[in-house]
């Protein structure tokens, strides 16, 4: 009978056992971001960046108990930080030679992107010596070794709005951009600014989420957004529900 009343006891006093609870993480991912708009920026002073893109990542990664940090940079250094596993994962194309191959580019596509050239006018202020606006170390799917070949003079900047504000302070005869940040900003701009360019599509591919093979959670990562994709049929990961 004390046996039978000490066993008793001991199931009174032990905790409740609650079934199936989420298991809250603390763990951080990082995500590179450079000044892409509109779904990437970056503030003048670059310590600061967000955009919808950022805000799909991190509401994507929240359901799978994570929280994210966005480390503002520029592309050259995105590639070096990708390398040392500084960033976890970051959007960009297949194709930068920069780049290595053993990084994860996750299937879907994040969205789909067209690759342009713009021009001023002959009438135009600019120059008329074949300069090229461009963000340094951006291959633009082999379009900058060809405008090299063809004897064009290319000016590199840090990013992609540093590019595309020189091309229209006419410093440069062209400006060779992806259309969405080019958009993006001659929105903001006084219509006259753009009046008038010439524009001609040279590609188009699609954007991708790229995993750093040195991150500690290189497989999860690609996990959660191939099983988010999957339970919402997304073809484009990018405005997907």
């Amino acid at each position: 009978m004390r046996y039978r009343l000490l066993c008793v006891l001991a199931l009174l006093i032990q905790p409740p056992v609650v079934a199936d609870l989420p298991i809250l993480s603390d763990k951080v991912l990082r995500m590179g971001i450079h000044n892409f708009p509109p779904d990437f920026v970056v503030s003048a002073d670059g310590k600061t960046c967000a955009g919808d893109g950022y805000l799909l990542a991190q509401r994507l990664f929240s359901q799978a108990g994570f929280k994210l940090k966005a480390v503002c940079t520029t592309p050259a250094r995105m590639y070096l930080l990708l390398d040392q596993g500084e960033v976890d994962f970051s959007i960009n194309v297949k194709t930068t030679a920069a780049i290595s191959k053993k990084h994860k580019f996750v299937e879907p596509a994040y969205m789909p992107m067209q690759l342009m050239l713009y021009s001023h006018q002959l009438s135009t202020d600019a120059p008329q010596d074949k300069t090229v606006a461009a963000i340094r170390s951006f291959d633009y799917l082999g379009q900058r070794q060809q405008l090299l070949q063809q004897g064009y003079q290319l000016v590199d900047m840090p990013d992609s709005i540093s590019a595309i504000q020189l091309f229209l302070h006419q410093r440069t005869q062209h400006l060779i951009s992806y259309q969405g940040p080019f958009v993006a900003y001659a929105d903001t701009q006084s219509t006259d600014v753009v009046a008038g360019l010439k524009q001609k599509k040279l590609a188009e591919i699609d954007a991708y989420f790229v995993v750093s093979a040195a991150s500690a959670d290189h497989q999860r990562v690609i996990e959660v957004l191939q099983q988010y994709a999957k339970a919402h049929s997304c073809s484009y990961l990018k405005g997907c529900r």
